[in-house]
């Protein structure tokens, strides 16, 4: 008996294992609204500016052919499943803080429309049940680093279409060993994005593409796992409407993500036909303090059905962000 308890405890704790790996994945890739537009060319077009005249820079020279751009930002808000778990949801605090640096290239002529360059280098730090003393909860801490390359193609009547590929992971702060790999992916995607001009101030913001995310799921911790079990197409589209009123930028948004796994597992080295379909709506209202910081208030849902019942989830949010930005 004593020898048919010590595999089976084994395999019960790199399951439990597993499901808090997966938490913390599904955490850090979990719906985000749709980037605003021009954001990689400055702020959204103010009140009053011109969106139907077709993609436009402004010539200067500078002196550093090279431009970077330096953001970070904080957001503090309430989630009522930090699991993100089926059933029996638990509450929670959670911080994450997020440090961006992008190195952008001259917009270059290809065609009949602009080609620019990028590398991104993100750094988020989440902590989970803020001001509560709950080591199960603090096992969901983690960090993530990114380092996005993509190439951004604007042509016609504010159409944007984007190429990029992305190495990242993430790294689990708590646990047996300390500040481990939990995940790794290299990630090239496809998108394109529509920006239509609803009026001198109202913009929406259309999108829509497709990515691959190779991935290894750092099975020294979980030995029972294959280590590219969450190896996956990713299919997605999301709206975002924009209202500009002086230092104010309101609006919701909706995003939906149709992901296909490869050969997943739950438990063990039998593959799953695992499919996602995972939805987000919500709405922010963000207020321009000055030309280098904002804060904003925001809310959202988001829903996911599986043909896994262990990641079919609902979870509402809301919450507090404050963002500081330059560029050079």
């Amino acid at each position: 008996m004593k020898r048919l308890l010590l595999p089976a405890l084994l395999l019960l704790a790199c399951t439990a294992q597993a499901q808090t790996n997966e938490s913390v994945i599904d955490r850090s890739q979990s719906p985000k609204a749709p980037s605003a537009p021009n954001t990689s060319a400055g702020p959204a077009t103010a009140e009053g500016g011109d969106l139907d005249a077709g993609t436009q820079r402004v010539a200067r020279r500078r002196s550093f052919p090279i431009k970077l751009f330096l953001s970070y930002d904080a957001q503090l808000y309430f989630t009522n499943n930090v699991y993100l778990s089926p059933r029996d949801p638990v509450d929670a605090v959670i911080l994450a803080n997020t440090v961006s640096i992008r190195a952008e290239s001259p917009a270059m002529a290809v065609g009949k429309g602009l080609l620019t360059p990028s590398l991104t280098f993100n750094y988020q730090h989440y902590n989970h049940g803020i001001g509560a003393n709950d080591a199960l909860r603090r096992s969901l801490d983690f960090d993530s680093y990114s380092l996005p390359f993509n190439l951004a193609y604007s042509f016609g009547d504010n159409w944007e279409a984007g190429l990029s590929f992305t190495p990242s992971s993430i790294y689990r702060l708590n646990g047996t060993p300390s500040y481990h790999l939990i995940y790794r992916s290299y990630t090239p995607a496809l998108s394109l994005r529509k920006i239509v001009s609803l009026g001198s101030n109202k913009i929406l913001s259309i999108s829509a593409g497709a990515d691959y995310a190779f991935t290894d799921a750092g099975t020294a911790s979980t030995p029972t796992i294959g280590e590219h079990r969450n190896d996956k197409y990713d299919f997605f589209a999301n709206a975002g409407f924009y209202y500009l009123k002086g230092k104010w930028v309101l609006g919701p948004y909706a995003s939906v993500t149709r992901s296909i796994y490869r050969h997943y597992e739950e438990f063990g080295p039998t593959s799953v036909n695992r499919r996602d379909t995972t939805c987000s709506i919500g709405a922010s209202a963000t207020y321009t303090l000055n030309t280098w910081a904002s804060a904003r208030v925001f809310t959202s849902f988001d829903w996911r059905n599986s043909t896994s019942e262990l990641y079919t989830y609902d979870a509402a949010n809301a919450g507090v962000g404050v963002s500081l930005s330059a560029s050079f």
